[in-house]
């Protein structure tokens, strides 16, 4: 590339700054910090060829010699466009096929080939001679070490630790005609580390916070904190267990835990609001000047883009997710001499909502895996009079939908999905809700509002309606009302915020994933019980809940380190004060009971760092220790 074809490639990228290193001297320099200024300061001898398809970031360092963008067989160019983000250095001799989207601050070493179609995270480095092939995804903060090797269809999430030399393998039928068709790579999960030297075969997976000592060959997956050496590699202790060789400490001393360090709270709003500022000031802002401040535009075109996220024909914003799920009721038919089935893990907003539509509550037990309705108790509880079931997505794991579907079919039930700390989970490879559902937006929700605001997601055209009449006082026209309703409606400035949030919710979902694998990581082998994640669904963690009998004291020890908690929910529903005139004492559900004394919710959210969870964990193991 001469200076001419680097200015032009810059001024088709805003605020960019692109250098070209030669000899270890800046030879080529092109930046337009707002406007156009360029500097040339040698002549170019050893050029670096950037195609026209590469989109560089700010501040990107390209050494001499390398060749980006580069269009692979097959494809011509310019057809595959790479992405490079800021801050990244490029060391010389390094080939970066096209049709690579790669993040913020990714550093890679000499000799590198990385080959087309690769999704690659931010904080990510490459040592020199690594060879990564196509359709490989490398998520944050992963660093592979020189001269390793990763075939297609490799995955490695997100603080994975490749060493020097490693060899993954893909083919899992080599000698098949159609070997290119069965291609299956290594999966190496959040915080493993794979040692020098080790060989993994196609599709092993590497737990999350495992450890494959130098030279292993790994025949078969690799259980989470796990260390395993040798050939074939043998479990030979737990991460947890690893000393400092010199003086028998715990690897996580308590020493590492600053008494200065800031607290830590259970949801921080503030550094949300401070991340996207200027979308919620702008969202507000057009509501005062338009003064539709109760529904209006912003409403409508909330509700029309929340449906769209899940999927859904309808979306019918309401005043909060309490009455969300009373208007369903209502609209249904349900009510005086109904029975509706629930959960008592939850708040108790669902049941209440049931009782406020003038239907009765019944209970029903959880699973002791997911925390969400068990549909092995479900049967038992239906009656003659039973008319619907409410499901409950509790701290963001989706309930088991398809067999309480099935259930609910073959008696004839109504299903409304409880959504409320589930926004973007999915369920049998779905946005839930898969039937009606109830949203809350309560400001710490995955998806809030600046005060409270609700919806109800549908697919039925008349219910979608009747819904929509039963939140405006049973209104059709200004003064025309059809039907007894009630005043829920959503503010006009709340949905104008929520408007700006959803843009970043899928984001903001993978960071909460993120950091609860890490959690999971650093956590492995202490006694106590992490969340489970449902294969059937995807768990968006509105809370990270974990268990232990040592709960307060638990609690207290974190809360003297600035670290906040929280319990959801201490008191289930069937013990609460104002149910007992159901006559259910302790023992009903001996589940919910149980896991009601030991759950303990821990910080999470996305602007959480990384250093914080590590500080988080390591309080936690010092108090086991």
């Amino acid at each position: 590339m001469n200076f001419e074809e680097l200015k032009r490639l810059v001024d088709d990228a805003p605020d960019s700054r692109v250098v070209f290193v030669e000899n270890g001297e800046p030879a080529l320099i092109a930046e337009k910090p707002g406007r156009s200024v360029y500097s040339h300061t040698t002549p170019r001898t050893n050029t670096s060829m950037v195609h026209p398809n590469v989109h560089l970031g700010k501040n990107v360092v390209i050494e001499d010699f390398c060749v980006i963008g580069a269009p692979p067989r097959g494809t011509a160019s310019g057809e595959l466009a790479t992405v490079i983000g800021d801050n990244s250095v490029i060391r010389s001799h390094t080939v970066i096929y096209a049709g690579n989207q790669i993040g913020d601050n990714f550093h890679v070493g000499h000799h590198a080939l990385i080959r087309e179609q690769n999704m690659i995270g931010s904080s990510v480095s490459v040592g020199s001679f690594t060879n990564i092939e196509h359709h490989v995804r490398i998520a944050d903060n992963v660093r592979i070490h020189s001269r390793a090797f990763i075939p297609e269809y490799s995955e490695l999430q997100e603080h994975a630790w490749i060493g020097p030399g490693v060899i993954m393998t893909n083919a899992a039928f080599p000698r098949s005609a159609r070997v290119k068709e069965q291609l299956i790579g290594p999966l190496i999960e959040p915080g493993a580390k794979v040692g020098a030297g080790s060989v993994l075969l196609p599709g092993v997976k590497i737990g999350t916070g495992s450890l494959v000592g130098a030279g292993s060959v790994v025949t078969k997956d690799v259980p989470e904190g796990t260390v395993v050496v040798g050939t074939p590699a043998q479990a030979t202790k737990q991460v947890a267990d690893l000393r400092y060789k010199d003086t028998g400490e715990a690897a996580y001393p308590s020493s590492a835990i600053s008494p200065q360090a800031s607290p830590i709270p259970l949801v921080d709003l503030k550094a949300q609001y401070r991340a996207i500022k200027g979308d919620i000031d702008a969202a507000i802002t057009r509501v005062i000047e338009s003064t539709a401040f109760i529904q209006g535009e912003e409403v409508k075109k909330f509700e029309q883009e929340f449906a769209a996220y899940c999927g859904a024909k309808h979306c019918v914003g309401v005043a909060n997710g309490t009455v969300a799920i009373e208007l369903v009721l209502r609209a249904l038919g349900i009510g005086h001499g109904d029975e509706v089935i629930t959960t008592p893990m939850t708040f108790i907003a669902t049941s209440e909502a049931i009782i406020n539509a003038g239907a009765s509550v019944v209970f029903v037990d959880i699973d002791e895996h997911t925390y969400t309705l068990d549909p092995k108790k479900l049967e038992a509880a239906i009656t003659p009079k039973t008319r619907a079931i409410i499901p409950v997505h509790l701290y963001g794991q989706p309930a088991d939908m398809l067999s309480i579907l099935e259930i609910a079919h073959r008696h004839n039930l109504l299903v409304i999905e409880d959504c409320a700390q589930a926004h973007g989970a999915t369920a049998a490879g779905r946005h839930v809700p898969l039937t009606i559902g109830t949203f809350s937006f309560y400001p710490g929700k995955n998806l809030g509002a600046y005060g409270d605001a609700g919806a109800v997601v549908l697919n039925d055209d008349a219910l979608a309606q009747a819904i929509s009449q039963l939140r405006d006082h049973g209104r059709s026209t200004k003064y025309e009302h059809h039907l007894t309703g009630t005043n829920a409606r959503m503010d006009g400035i709340q949905g104008a915020i929520l408007r700006a949030k959803l843009p970043y919710l899928p984001d903001w979902t993978v960071r909460r994933r993120a950091i609860a694998e890490r959690y999971r990581a650093v956590l492995s082998g202490l006694p106590l019980v992490v969340p489970f994640e449902d294969s059937r669904g995807m768990h968006v963690y509105h809370l990270f809940v974990i268990r232990t009998p040592q709960r307060q004291k638990l609690a207290e020890h974190l809360k003297s380190k600035g670290i906040a908690t929280g319990i959801h929910y201490p008191i289930p529903l069937h013990l609460q004060p104002v149910y007992q005139s159901m006559g259910l004492g302790r023992g009903a559900f001996p589940v919910t009971e149980q896991i009601a004394n030991e759950v303990l919710s821990l910080p999470i959210y996305p602007e959480l760092t990384a250093d914080d969870v590590d500080r988080i964990c390591l309080v936690i193991r010092d108090f086991f220790s």
